[in-house]
């Protein structure tokens, strides 16, 4: 029903734009908005949101997200990113995962969550940032339709972010309402049955404009090219604006997702034909059984009946508000908050244990989970002289909370042979709602995180000399049960109350150190020392809880602007150490193996901006080796850590005919290439190295005086057969084939 529902409500919105338009004309005429331009329509005046000084092509002269100010890119002493919304309309990015390739250094690993490979440490389970704030397990990631650029930031970031993956993080930046009305319908279509419709409208309440108002929707459909692998999902949003005084602006945010998808886990998994002795030791022929096997990309280990009977439905509530108190012009107070909370109903088939050459083992899960998170932050920040020196403070607090119940049953003994596969095996009788009930907990999880932090960022000798030191104090703590109501309790299935392992880990103090030298005002060195701290959210064997990871990283960097700043250049060299890192069990669904420490240390390079009024690019290259230091399980060490590539490269172009022109063509293209990866910490698999390449073209005009684009995208030009991820111990999953996309874009 909601499918339905839902996308009659999109279209009834989008038609409805056109009454708006009329709104349009008593009020300021819409702005040109020319991809690739230099233009910047106004905004609100948060920080968290302010779009970056200057804008030219894909580059960005400044970021929030490394120092929680607006520090100019040059004058940042860390590795950060910004991935422009314009670079997300001539990709035609569909999420996140999508348009990180763009940023040296990371990878997406994940299929239903926001998840990556940064500096080669993955960011957790659907660990992702939003306007500096975190959130996690969010089902299908953020939403691409309500974006407006992303910054990634590299290396540990624990000081201002908290328990943080020491590899880095993405922070999506989402739209604002806007002082000037602007309108448009956006639809899309494709490969494998996509249609996506969007609607996007924002503008001024009041003449003054002290209320302003931004409406969005999006509804999307698509199948797959895995066998029983459908979508249907959908959302609206409303954020709006207010200003009672120049000193004083307070946004809220309010958004729901229904989301109804086949079921996540195990979902188009390619085995690997892994051998033993009789003394325990793989038997690697190479070129046959050192990489997954040659199936089709359609393969599934899941059912038909699932998407009919018991898809996995899920629904989510995001409400957000910030509001910022201007004392005067250098110093400001910041509050931001976001609750998340979800439900969601989760049935399929996974693989466990291992793989015999012919069959794989499975088992169906039902699965039913609740979870809440909150996120708040305060930060006060200005600027001050002492003597020569000048400072930029920055103090604050912040607090996470997330708390995740989950119920339900794992049903073992359904073997699926890959040459012969039977399907059909799934009815409702399956889904174990006779065992989903709340006094058989499968598991329930909570996670408590406080800190206290401080920053200053100084600078002198004509601002040539920069000095950023801050310290964080905080502490955290979290519960988990123990094997209670699952399949190996004794009681199972009508055991009661809800015994857990909580832990509680002593206060930490995290430092950061960084200094910037100013050669000339557009070129800058840089070094910094950052310690981390990061929560371990997975579960043993015994249910018990994980102590924290720990980051340790030291980084010297160049950083260049080119052709008065419209082109952006950085040079990066890191070496980064992690201790107490988790890993998936791979013969306990659900569980998690720690190992001990992997260090990865490489070489960075970033490119982006406009190189001619004309011609748009960004390009990147990573060097990475990234090794298992210590294991503490499995003797590994020494072996290179799974899914990091050791060199990856990739670069986009476009072309426009008539830039800042009504009128025009775009033809862009790009190139992305990945070394051959190890699948696991035993080294014995590898996903073979490959290139994909991309292309786009477009023709905008105007039709009756609003602006119409027209665009068509080729993903994966050559239809070149690669595997995108590896589950770290078996099984990995192939990128997509060749995909055709268009769209049809009108603005009002």
């Amino acid at each position: 029903m909601f499918p339905t529902t839902l996308s009659r409500g999109v279209s009834a919105c989008a038609l409805g734009i056109s009454l708006l338009s009329s709104v349009a004309s008593a009020q300021e005429a819409l702005p040109a908005i020319d991809i690739g331009s230099g233009s910047k329509p106004t905004r609100s005046t948060d920080a968290a949101a302010t779009d970056p000084e200057k804008q030219t092509g894909y580059a960005r002269s400044a970021s929030f997200s490394a120092t929680k100010t607006n520090t100019p890119f040059i004058d940042t002493p860390a590795a950060v990113q910004v991935i422009p919304h314009e670079l997300i309309a001539d990709q035609q990015g569909l999420n996140t995962m999508e348009l990180v390739k763009n940023v040296s250094g990371v990878q997406a690993t994940g299929r239903y969550f926001d998840s990556y490979l940064i500096r080669g440490f993955k960011t957790g389970y659907g660990e992702t940032y939003r306007n500096g704030l975190k959130l996690e397990a969010v089902v299908g990631g953020e939403e691409v339709a309500f974006t407006d650029r992303v910054e990634v930031v590299k290396g540990p970031n624990s000081v201002l972010y908290g328990r943080i993956e020491p590899g880095g993080f993405v922070n999506v930046v989402t739209k604002r309402p806007q002082e000037v009305f602007k309108a448009e319908a956006n639809e899309q279509f494709g490969s494998w049955g996509l249609s996506r419709t969007n609607f996007d409208v924002t503008g001024p309440v009041d003449e003054a404009k002290t209320v302003l108002y931004r409406l969005m929707g999006v509804y999307d459909h698509a199948d797959s090219f895995v066998n029983f692998d459908h979508r249907d999902n959908g959302a609206v949003a409303l954020f709006l604006t207010f200003r009672p005084t120049q000193n004083f602006e307070f946004n809220v945010q309010v958004e729901h997702y229904e989301k109804r998808q086949t079921g996540p886990s195990g979902v188009g998994a390619i085995p690997v034909d892994l051998r033993y002795d009789t003394s325990g030791n793989a038997q690697v022929i190479p070129g046959y059984n050192d990489r997954p096997l040659n199936l089709g990309r359609n393969f599934s280990i899941g059912d038909p009946g699932l998407w009919k009977n018991q898809p996995y439905v899920v629904r989510r509530t995001l409400i957000g508000y910030d509001w910022t108190y201007k004392f005067d012009e250098k110093w400001k107070i910041t509050n931001r908050l976001h609750y998340s909370g979800s439900n969601d109903s989760a049935y399929g088939f996974e693989t466990y244990g291992g793989f015999d050459g012919t069959t794989i083992s499975r088992a169906f899960y039902g699965e039913r989970n609740s979870i809440q998170m909150l996120s708040t932050n305060l930060d006060l920040s200005g600027e001050f002289e002492t003597g020569p020196i000048t400072h930029r403070p920055l103090v604050g607090i912040d607090w996470f909370s997330t708390e995740r119940n989950s119920n339900g049953s794992d049903s073992y003994g359904y073997p699926l042979n890959i040459y012969a596969p039977v399907y059909g095996v799934y009815n409702s009788k399956l889904a174990f709602d006779r065992y989903i009930t709340g006094s058989n907990m499968l598991w329930r999880a909570t996670n408590r995180d406080f800190g206290v932090y401080a920053q200053d960022q100084m600078s002198f000798f004509d601002n040539r000399i920069h000095l950023l030191l801050g310290g964080r104090w905080d502490k955290a703590q979290g519960g988990n049960p123990k094997d209670y109501g699952d399949g190996w309790a004794s009681c199972y299935p009508f055991c009661t109350g809800f015994p857990g392992s909580n832990y509680q880990d002593k206060p930490k103090l995290s430092p950061r150190a960084a200094v910037l030298f100013k050669v000339t005002d557009d070129l800058s060195i840089y070094g910094s020392y950052v310690r981390s701290f990061g929560s371990n959210n997975g579960v043993s064997r015994d249910g018990s809880a994980f102590p924290p990871q720990e980051g340790l990283q030291w980084e010297v960097g160049v950083k260049k602007l080119w052709l008065d700043g419209r082109v952006t250049t950085s040079l990066a060299l890191f070496d980064l150490r992690k201790k107490n890192l988790l890993q998936r069990d791979p013969f306990f669904p659900g569980r998690s193996i720690a190992i001990g420490e992997v260090a990865s240390r490489g070489i960075e390079v970033d490119i982006s901006g406009q190189v001619t009024e004309n011609l748009s690019v960004i390009a990147s290259y990573t060097f990475d080796s990234v090794k298992l230091t210590n294991d503490n399980n499995n003797g590994n060490a020494g072996h290179r850590f799974n899914g990091a590539a050791p060199n990856v490269g990739n670069i986009w172009a476009k072309w426009d005919t008539a830039p800042h022109q009504s009128e025009g063509f775009e033809f862009g293209g790009g190139l992305y290439a990945s070394d051959e990866r190890y699948g696991s910490d035993a080294n014995t698999w590898k996903l073979p190295g490959y290139v994909r390449l991309d292309a786009m073209g477009a023709y905008r005009t105007e039709i009756d005086g609003h602006k119409v684009k027209f665009q068509f995208n080729i993903k994966n030009l050559t239809d070149r057969h690669y595997f995108e991820y590896s589950d770290g111990s078996q099984y990995a999953y192939y990128g997509q084939p060749r995909t055709f996309m268009g769209s049809v874009n009108f603005q009002w």
